[in-house]
């Protein structure tokens, strides 16, 4: 299949996920049965949720998967029972897959060593180990720059998708240890973030 129709099928599949699917959120005791999504085709039942909740890959997909240079490989997991819902995850061998936040139709990029992640309807910080090193308190985050992220609290998303932003709340700007840098102040419509 030619690169740029598996892009296109990949933001469509996307574009219909309203409520990614979160293992960890659904408070359900029956084990969730996942479909795994690569360009070139699904794979079914690839994943089932642990006694913790949190989805794990099936050895046999573990070892096709396509780890980077550290180690890491990035699968979408669908909800067997519903294809329209997905959530992209990180996964290492050895490790539970991590939820991680989307970004241009794909899994979150690791910038400045860190990429965003999900956890409770919290948005946090990973490594490259899959370790959550700054925790998930933040309603919204964005990647890290420059070695600082501009998170926010009591914000809500808007729009859809890789198209989506936030409004509301109270901001700020943290480090690559999460200490706040630049002080949370409210968000104002219409009024450009500054920091200091």
């Amino acid at each position: 299949m030619p690169d740029f129709l598996k892009i296109v099928t990949l933001g469509a599949l996307l574009a219909l996920s309203s409520k990614p699917v979160m293992a960890i959120d659904r408070g359900t005791a029956a084990p969730v049965v996942f479909d795994c999504w690569e360009p070139e085709r699904t794979f079914k039942q690839c994943a089932t949720t642990g006694p913790d909740g949190r989805p794990r890959l099936k050895r046999s997909y573990l070892a096709r998967l396509r780890y980077d240079r550290d180690g890491i490989a990035s699968v979408l997991l669908m909800d067997g029972t519903d294809t329209r819902k997905g959530q992209w995850f990180y996964a290492r061998r050895g490790v539970a897959p991590v939820p991680v936040e989307l970004m241009d139709n794909g899994p979150d990029y690791f910038k400045d060593g860190l990429a965003r992640s999900r956890v409770g309807g919290k948005v946090g910080y990973i490594d490259r180990k899959l370790n959550l090193v700054i925790p998930a308190t933040y309603d919204g985050a964005y990647p890290f720059e420059d070695g600082v992220a501009v998170v926010c609290t009591a914000c809500t998303i808007v729009g859809e998708g890789e198209h989506s932003w936030y409004e509301g709340g109270q901001w700020g700007r943290i480090d690559r240890k999460g200490r706040v840098v630049s002080p949370f102040r409210p968000w104002e419509k219409g009024k450009r973030l500054e920091f200091d």
